[in-house]
């Protein structure tokens, strides 16, 4: 039996790789991707508040821009892990030095981490945080590198059985 085979037939293969010959799992990471897009997107509260939208919005706006604004920086560093790790669980780990689409999902990963805060850029009252995209980049490599270290100890322990 292929080491593969064997992960799969683990239970916790779920974990590490989306079941096989199945496109529609992409829906994940792209859900994944929508809610992390509208959660930092949303604009402050005074914003809303001009706008006269509804106050469940502006109640949560004003829930969210409560916090200190340390912890709003930091608060990116584990929604970018879980963000890079749905990608990783799509398309399987990173291969270093391998052809361009093979790591399609480490140059999204990448791109969107930087789009997501430039796109603030365009959002009234709100503006593009250098430590922000910081912690996004290193939530992104973070993701990457814990996916690619937990996938490949799991492949050596089946293996070594």
């Amino acid at each position: 039996m292929q080491p593969l085979e064997k992960i799969k037939k683990n239970s916790f293969h779920f974990i590490l790789q989306a079941p096989s010959n199945s496109v529609g799992w992409i829906v994940v990471p792209l859900a994944y991707l929508i809610f992390l897009q509208i959660l930092t997107g949303i604009p402050k509260p005074e914003t809303l508040k001009n706008l006269d939208t509804d106050k469940f919005l502006i109640s949560f706006s004003e829930e969210l821009f409560s916090y200190p604004f340390w912890l709003q920086d930091l608060s990116h560093l584990p929604l970018f892990i879980i963000f890079s790790w749905a990608w990783a669980w799509y398309h399987g780990p990173v291969k270093l030095f391998d052809r361009f689409t093979k790591n399609l999902h480490l140059y999204l990963c990448l791109f969107y981490a930087c789009f997501n805060e430039l796109s603030q850029f365009f959002i009234p009252m709100r503006f593009p945080s250098p430590g922000d995209l910081i912690m996004n980049l290193v939530g992104v490599c973070l993701g990457l590198y814990f996916h690619q270290i937990l996938y490949f100890r799991t492949c050596h322990r089946i293996r070594s059985n």
